[in-house]
């Protein structure tokens, strides 16, 4: 009898602590579950944008979090990369830091078990190529347009209907005219095929012309896959794997790199909504701390680089099967 005694006041206190913890005010005994949201630069309030850019004007932002569920719900977390040095940096949903610590390296893992491995090669030789097609998240199709803006910049990104022969590789022109404040500072002509059988977009170079004042002024970043110690790399693949990371450019001046790291991206721009989209995160083989997002729609291609939102897209024609429709580019190797 005495055993059933105390059980039952200890049901009694059990359930007398479970429903204090549930009054208002009153100190849960277990700390509310703490969840984050991963978030991209271009993706952040205005407010708290402002707030990062005045405490670290020269930072590069390696990663945000917001937390949605815990203590502080609203709260953005920041690792941020200035001077040499990293923060961990707390921003309240008022736009105010509220903490801001330097962070010691972190331990280092040996090098055979974090380095990261990226495809570099395609079996390019047994591959046969067309200058035009699309896959589900890149569209290489004449008169197709992009256009994407931040506060400052805006790119639009047009294919056009010429194209340049790279080897023994007919590729597409696809051409992209850079502003900053409405001043033209960079036109590229990248060039690229699709692979017939697989669908992947492969990348054969780009000619940049680089403006100051209305005036070309370099050529910085320009490459051709059919130079010394260069080759194509893959720009889209046709099939999307979850973490599949490859070469985008292979040269001694262009390394750029892409893993898929979402495959389940909703995002809106001020050109719509759009869902099932790709998250790439781009990174660059010369340059360790160079690092960079872009967001790809299925049906429409690239809606945001960075800051970046896609503002509008012009749908291609359906293509015509027809010889003589596209343009020979007529400048010099």
């Amino acid at each position: 009898m005495q055993q059933k005694s105390g059980t039952f006041c200890v049901i009694l206190i059990t359930v007398g602590l479970f429903s204090m913890s549930s009054i208002p005010g009153f100190p849960s005994p277990v700390g509310a579950a703490e969840r984050k949201i991963t978030v991209q630069p271009s993706e952040l309030p205005a407010i708290i944008k402002k707030a990062i850019e005045e405490t670290f004007p020269q930072g590069r932002i390696l990663k945000i979090q917001k937390e949605v569920e815990g203590e502080d719900p609203g709260q953005y977390d920041f690792d941020i990369r200035a001077d040499g040095k990293e923060y961990e940096v707390e921003v309240s949903p008022e736009g105010k830091v509220i903490e801001s610590k330097q962070v010691g390296p972190k331990t280092e893992v040996p090098e055979g078990n974090r380095k990261k491995k990226w495809t570099k090669f395609f079996d390019l030789e047994n591959r046969k190529f067309a200058s035009k097609g699309r896959n589900r998240f890149f569209i290489l199709q004449p008169g197709y347009k992009l256009v994407l803006e931040s506060r400052t910049e805006r790119v639009v990104i047009t294919v056009l209907k010429e194209t340049k022969k790279i080897g023994d590789v007919v590729t597409r022109i696809v051409e992209e005219r850079e502003e900053e404040n409405g001043e033209l500072k960079e036109v590229s002509r990248n060039f690229f095929a699709m692979c017939k059988k697989s669908g992947d977009v492969f990348y054969f170079g780009e000619e940049v012309d680089d403006y100051e004042d209305g005036k070309i002024v370099r050529h910085s970043g320009a490459w051709r896959a059919d130079e010394e110690n260069s080759q194509a790399g893959i720009i889209m693949p046709g099939t999307i794997l979850l973490g599949a990371r490859h070469y985008q450019e292979i040269a001694p001046n262009a390394q750029d790199r892409a893993e898929i790291i979402s495959d389940d991206v909703t995002l809106k721009t001020p050109a719509g909504t759009f869902t099932n989209c790709i998250r790439v995160e781009e990174t660059s083989g010369l340059d360790p701390d160079e690092k960079c997002y872009k967001t790809y729609a299925p049906g429409v291609g690239l809606i945001q680089d960075e800051d970046l939102l896609l503002t509008q897209y012009t749908k291609a024609k359906a293509a015509k099967n027809r010889k003589g429709n596209d343009k020979k580019d007529k400048r010099k190797k």
